[in-house]
């Protein structure tokens, strides 16, 4: 029998050649191609973004107008008369017992914290009962006023934001400006009042039709 000759046969043996030579990495040119892509697609994603958040915030901002439009309304069902503007003079009483005036309540951002975020107990001996608060306020929109408190009188106790007797401010969603508020002689609304925020461009163009200040008119 004749023998095999194995290594013979293997060495004869037809392989594939495997080419050891691979592309390992990216060109200069495609690099540059794909940060293209990426600028391009950044410029179409980021003005969407952007214009859904202000959307969003619109939206906030609407819904929390009406919020305050129905504690101002509840507030003035029970006292008789609207938060004011300022409460620095001409107490606003009930059942013979006036909410004391505040040096500190000069302008109608902190009113309207103060009026419609605290709860006032009567205790006088002809009247006992209890108002508010007429509506929660978002605590990332509200702003301390340093060093200025609100006091309480013989006959009533006023428990403000948290149980404090500390003074506030209520940013709109867009965060740079309060709410506008005027009872005292509303432009808009002549027979209630006035409430607004500047809006996105967080200019004061009082409402106008042309402006984008969101409103309750």
């Amino acid at each position: 029998m004749k023998p095999i000759n194995i290594q013979s046969s293997i060495l004869n043996r037809k392989s594939p050649i495997v080419n050891l030579k691979s592309k390992n990495g990216f060109t200069l040119l495609e690099l540059l191609v794909v940060i293209v892509i990426i600028m391009f697609l950044a410029g179409i994603t980021i003005p969407i973004i952007s214009s859904i958040q202000t959307n969003t915030k619109k939206g906030v901002t609407s819904a929390q107008i009406s919020q305050l439009e129905i504690a101002l309304k509840q507030f003035e069902s029970d006292f008789g008369v609207l938060p004011p503007d300022t409460y620095t003079a001409n107490p606003i009483s009930i059942g013979g017992v006036s909410i004391p005036v505040d040096s500190d309540l000069d302008t109608s951002s902190k009113c309207l914290v103060f009026f419609l975020g605290s709860k006032f107990t009567f205790t006088s001996p002809s009247f006992n009962d209890i108002y508010g608060p007429y509506i929660e306020f978002k605590r990332v929109q509200l702003d301390e006023v340093v060093g200025a408190t609100f006091g309480t009188d013989t006959y009533i106790n006023i428990e403000g934001i948290n149980g404090l007797t500390k003074v506030y401010q209520y940013k709109d969603p867009f965060g740079s400006r309060y709410y506008s508020y005027d009872s005292s002689s509303p432009s808009n609304n002549t027979a209630s009042f006035d409430i607004y925020s500047w809006g996105p461009d967080k200019s004061d163009n009082s409402g106008a039709s042309t402006s984008d200040d969101i409103t309750n008119w």
